[in-house]
């Protein structure tokens, strides 16, 4: 088969979710499958943005517009869009969008669709005037009518597809995607602790800094914890995003806040490892990959009791109500005045729902397959 990938999400090797799950995806499909090719598709006017990454698999063919994407996204509101599929020199069996993003081609290409949430449409109050509007000129809707299949991230999303969409349920199919974590011994972890000069004991938010990921809630709750307990510090690893600049005002107050902004694998694994919890009290999440990093790690976690945490994480985390700041304030004193709670979520957070990569492979190959037997059969 000739399978077309739209990699357009991954111009930068800094990975928030979206792009983890994409280059996560990719990565385990290319060294698994050596038989089917692979056109990836990117675009924008600065092609060298796509240069981290690195395809050496005889299979894998990247082929890049260069054309400004403000562009190419304002032809697909005219009557002369730019046809994605036009673009790429080879015949194509099917095409994934691994997140939904500009669109449109003459051709009847089978379309493989992902959808991660639906935040944009059940919390619209989270997203700022620019975002609504991207969401609302991509027309999800129009995606989701024109896709053969669809792969939703977490059963939250496949309902919020079926509610607000009217998706045929049978049309939806629940892939849940891997973990990429370095797998640092703890005496590596100990080295770049070190190296970074972290404090001894620290609480951990990881994502990135915007409303929905609910960071404020964490720094007010941590201003009373500390009060209480002046030896803790906050540690806070993330992109900026909209709205961050209160955020940052905030986190300048205290002199046991320390923001790392992005961090690496290897960092990002070794604050799991010295992190007494994650905090981590999103308001809406797809799938929530910190949250499941950190249990890999065999580390208490604090989050929201709310969309598609409970699924993933069962009862081996603390839920708390994002919107009581008081609760996640008794939360993280629960795990400093009670050593044996901590120990006993360390030692059950294996049993968490955390996919692997490998049967996320498996499955989406098989889709693929399903794909094209389906189509050829027509």
């Amino acid at each position: 088969m000739n399978i077309g990938v739209d990699i357009r999400a991954l111009s930068s090797a800094k990975l928030s979710g979206v792009g983890n799950y994409i280059w996560g995806a990719l990565q385990n499909i290319l060294a698994l499958d050596h038989k089917n090719q692979y056109y990836l598709f990117s675009s924008g006017w600065k092609s060298e943005k796509f240069d981290w990454l690195s395809f050496s698999q005889a299979n894998v063919h990247h082929i890049h517009l260069q054309l400004w994407n403000k562009l190419i996204n304002l032809s697909m509101l005219s009557p002369w869009p730019v046809d994605i599929i036009d673009k790429i020199p080879a015949k194509l069996d099917l095409f994934w969008l691994p997140n939904i993003d500009f669109f449109q081609t003459k051709s009847d290409i089978p379309l493989l669709l992902t959808f991660h949430d639906l935040s944009f449409i059940s919390a619209p109050h989270f997203f700022n005037l620019q975002m609504k509007f991207w969401h609302l000129a991509v027309r999800p809707r129009k995606l989701v009518t024109r896709a053969t299949e669809i792969l939703a991230v977490s059963e939250n999303t496949k309902r919020d597809l079926v509610k607000f969409f009217s998706t045929e349920g049978d049309k939806v199919k629940v892939l849940k995607p891997g973990l990429s974590v370095v797998p640092l011994t703890a005496e590596q972890a100990e080295v770049i602790a070190r190296q970074r000069n972290w404090p001894q004991k620290f609480f951990l938010f990881i994502g990135t800094l915007e409303p929905r990921k609910n960071l404020s809630a964490v720094i007010q709750a941590f201003e009373i914890f500390s009060s209480k307990f002046p030896d803790y510090h906050l540690l806070i690893a993330g992109q900026p995003g909209w709205l961050y600049g209160p955020l940052l005002r905030q986190i300048k107050k205290r002199s046991q806040i320390h923001y790392l902004r992005h961090v690496s694998e290897p960092e990002k694994s070794a604050l799991y490892r010295h992190c007494r919890a994650l905090v981590w009290p999103s308001f809406y999440e797809g799938y929530g990959f910190p949250p499941l990093e950190a249990l890999y790690f065999h580390k208490p976690v604090i989050t929201s009791y709310k969309t598609a945490m409970p699924e993933n994480l069962k009862n081996m985390v603390i839920y708390i109500d994002p919107y009581n700041i008081n609760d996640i304030y008794q939360a993280m004193m629960m795990l400093a005045d009670d050593r044996r709670l901590s120990v006993e979520l360390e030692k059950g957070s294996g049993a968490a729902s955390i996919s692997s990569w490998d049967g996320f492979t498996r499955q989406i190959l098989e889709v693929f397959k399903e794909m094209d037997l389906h189509e050829n059969s027509h």
